[in-house]
């Protein structure tokens, strides 16, 4: 597998080696590369017209004038939870906050408060810099403005003068610690302040002042080797950055993707969202009960009409699922499970005295936390409703008889949509004769629990503890037997997807690589839609086509094509969570806009290929990289991990030295198959299992390894052991009797002999 440790690609390191950045890996973000730096002399006169000359303040007015001005910043990972906190603090009037690049990291969600604990709209991402560590954020101030910090002159940071850091160390907001300026450091290249504070997470991004409350810098870093010293970036750094803008809105810098307004239409407040063909919402609706619907723009729908769709609930003691014969406002019907019951309700205005429950019932077809297909069928005055093919309701009522259709959500519920179809008539899922047949075979008879009364009890209380000891041990086998029918659902849910990539081969060679990267992803999202991100994919190639002119250059291509990902959208290298399996999904690197360096190169290569480019996918150990040799005269290898990074092949070699400790080969620079390609991508996430000590993912990758390479030793091996570890025992000895048939060394048919034998002997131990 290849492996990469994140600090070494950080734009800090290796100052890493001397001081330690508060969130290990920073972020990286939009730069200002390409553009010219402000002279020193125009950075001083701003700062000096920032600036405000009075008497030092004491601790107390330096507190009350600094603190207005500093906010928080609350920044969530890449599932959404909250992941850190830092600092901010306003150094504009129009409404600027200034903190550190890895404070908000790159593509996150973020929230600011101010020090009343309001929180404040952002508007975008005014500038950024990776290498500095810097970013200004726009803030929408309304009517509230927050008091802008003076910058101070740059020259008045002298060692041994006292200096005050605001921040939130370790999540305590509202502190201030002072401190000595013990000197200015160069660390790779770079002018840092070094302070004699202490300095924690949650510091990060504060402003360091004067006594005067004027700006000296920006909080950065704690050092590795002492809890009372830190470093902070100079205040004219900011200014540069201030004089450079390359401001993105906050929606594109935070990703949120919304819905097709074209296609529908947002009702009653909450969030909806639409990636890769699947809708949700989130936060609560401003209708009564929390309610927010999502409804088509089409008007009417003639009858017969039936609409479906599959739902899954993050709380079961939520609501959502299907509107239907809605007027566009308050008025319609609604279809959904709530509280574990299958509803039929009918909203006749805004009150909630308007809201009639039809009908509420349980039903043993409906799968709590799962996705649940729910559908409507809407003919003769009659409304029948369904949960995954079974009637569930019956209703005659007439109160409304046409109408839009669409989704609905209640209370704080965060729902998932996906499938949304409507028509005269849809198929219902149902099993085909020979799945019934194998899920016979495997049902357990049900106890009679109704046939317990008082007598049984004490029948069985007379034989002391010996019978509450096989109910118990029967528990534990029902227990046992529970937890190897979701092995088994999870099984099944990924054959179909091992299915279509041992077929790749058949798949056109221009769609083979996506189309295997997301069947890879299928292997831990198996409700992905792969239609939908193919058509993503398309339409980032028809943006980035809609600006190139039908005879522009392969470099005027390929530089397009950089601005486009790293400069407007923003994908980057993640350096932070860099084990993260997400890393490897190529619809999470998509939506997220954040990768390991092989899926940030098949984006590459795909987008490369759809607008004119000719690009390869090259395996250097350690990096994935690839080269553009559309011109084959200069063709010219680039690292999208690095945002587009232009290398030589003496930054190749550098490259290879660093992670394979030798020199390079001509094979480095090979371009590599479909095949080499997914194989080093199932390998990168059987290592990050490995590391989460994840068996079950381990074996997916290994399933998938088997699929696309199965003739090869070490892999088939490695799933038949991992089938063996997790219980999966005929399967194991399946694969132990295809190897055993093939022609193998006298080493290899020896390994395998001793693994089937061990394995026999556990399955012989387990027996009654």
């Amino acid at each position: 597998m290849t492996q990469r440790l994140p600090m070494l690609r950080s734009p800090l390191a290796p100052r890493t080696w001397i001081v330690l950045a508060l969130f290990v890996g920073c972020l990286q973000g939009s730069t200002c590369q390409g553009q010219e730096q402000v002279k020193d002399s125009l950075a001083s006169a701003e700062i000096a017209k920032d600036s405000t000359s009075t008497k030092p303040l004491n601790v107390e007015q330096l507190v009350s004038k600094v603190s207005k001005s500093v906010v928080t910043i609350r920044v969530t990972d890449r599932d959404g939870a909250e992941s850190g906190i830092g600092t901010g603090f306003v150094i504009d009037d129009s409404g600027m906050i200034a903190t550190n690049m890895h404070v908000i990291g790159q593509g996150r969600a973020f929230t600011i408060t101010d020090y009343q604990g309001n929180k404040l709209s952002a508007t975008a991402v005014y500038a950024s810099d990776v290498t500095a560590d810097l970013a200004i954020i726009q803030i929408d101030f309304a009517d509230s403005p927050l008091p802008a910090l003076p910058l101070a002159d740059p020259d008045t940071a002298k060692q041994g003068m006292r200096v005050f850091a605001f921040g939130n160390p370790l999540g305590l907001e509202k502190s201030v610690v002072d401190g000595i300026l013990s000197a200015r450091r160069e660390i790779e290249g770079q002018t840092l302040l070094q302070l004699a504070m202490p300095i924690e997470p949650g510091n990060s991004g504060g402003p360091l002042v004067d006594s005067l409350g004027a700006v000296l810098g920006i909080v950065n870093m704690k050092s590795l080797l002492d809890s009372n010293l830190g470093f902070a970036i100079p205040v004219q750094k900011l200014v540069e950055l201030k004089n450079n803008p390359n401001s993105i809105s906050i929606d594109r810098w935070v990703r949120l993707a919304e819905v097709d307004l074209e296609t529908w239409e947002p009702l009653f407040g909450a969030t909806w969202q639409q990636k890769g063909g699947r809708i949700s919402a989130s936060g609560s609706g401003n209708a009564f009960g929390g309610r927010s619907l999502l409804l088509q723009r089409s008007k009417q729908h003639a009858q017969p009409l039936e609409i479906a769709v599959q739902v899954r609930l993050d709380d079961e003691a939520g609501a959502a699922g299907i509107v239907f014969h809605s007027d566009g406002n308050d008025k319609h019907y609604g279809f959904y499970p709530s509280a574990g019951n299958l509803r039929l309700s009918c909203f006749r205005g805004a009150s909630v005295f308007s809201w009639q429950v039809l009908h509420d019932v349980p039903s043993p077809y409906y799968l709590p936390g799962q996705w649940n297909q729910l559908k409507v069928r809407l003919k003769d005055d009659r409304i029948t409703c369904f949960v995954n093919g079974h009637v569930v309701i019956e209703s005659t009522d007439k109160q409304f008889k046409s109408g839009r259709i669409g989704l609905a959500k209640f209370r704080s519920t965060k729902p998932e949509f996906r499938k949304f179809e409507f028509g005269p008539s849809i198929a219902d899922p149902e099993l085909s004769q020979q799945a019934s047949a194998v899920l016979d075979e495997l049902s357990t008879p049900e106890i009679a629990f109704e046939n317990i009364g008082q007598e049984q009890l004490r029948l069985l209380a007379d034989s002391d503890t010996l019978a509450a000891q096989e109910l118990s041990r029967q528990a534990i086998r029902l227990k046992e037997q529970a937890e190897r029918l979701e092995q088994l659902a999870r099984d099944v849910r990924r054959s179909k997807t091992l299915q279509k990539l041992e077929s790749l081969q058949d798949t056109p060679p221009s769609q083979r690589l996506l189309q295997g990267a997301l069947l890879i992803a299928m292997l831990d999202h198996p409700d992905l839609d792969p239609q939908a991100y193919v058509q993503q994919i398309d339409r980032m190639a028809a943006e980035i086509n809609e600006s190139l002119a039908k005879d522009a250059k392969t470099k005027t291509r390929r530089q397009t094509l950089h601005q486009y990902l790293f400069e407007q959208n923003g994908f980057h290298g993640s350096r932070s969570e860099y084990y993260h399996p997400a890393n490897s999904h190529l619809n999470r690197v998509l939506d997220d806009r954040e990768g390991l360096p092989i899926l940030l190169s098949i984006l590459y290569m795909e987008l490369g290929k759809r607008i004119g480019l000719d690009v390869v996918g090259i395996g250097l150990p350690g990096n994935f990289v690839v080269r553009d040799q559309t011109d084959a005269k200069a063709p010219q290898l680039v690292d999208p991990f690095d945002r587009g990074k232009e290398l030589s092949r003496r930054d190749a070699a550098d490259i290879v030295l660093r992670f394979s400790g030798r020199l390079i080969q001509e094979s480095d620079l090979e371009p590599q198959d479909v095949t080499a390609i997914l194989t080093r991508v199932l390998n990168n996430l059987v290592g990050a299992a490995g590391r989460r000590n994840d068996g079950e993912a381990m074996l997916a990758y290994a399933d998938a390894l088997v699929a696309i390479t199965p003739d090869d030793f070490q892999r088939r091996i490695l799933r038949a052991r991992l089938r063996g570890m997790t219980g999966r025992h005929h399967l194991a000895m399946e694969d132990f009797d295809w190897l055993l048939e093939q022609t193998l060394s006298p080493l290899e048919e020896n390994d395998v002999l001793q693994l089937k034998e061990s394995l026999q002997a556990l399955i012989e131990r387990a027996q009654p």
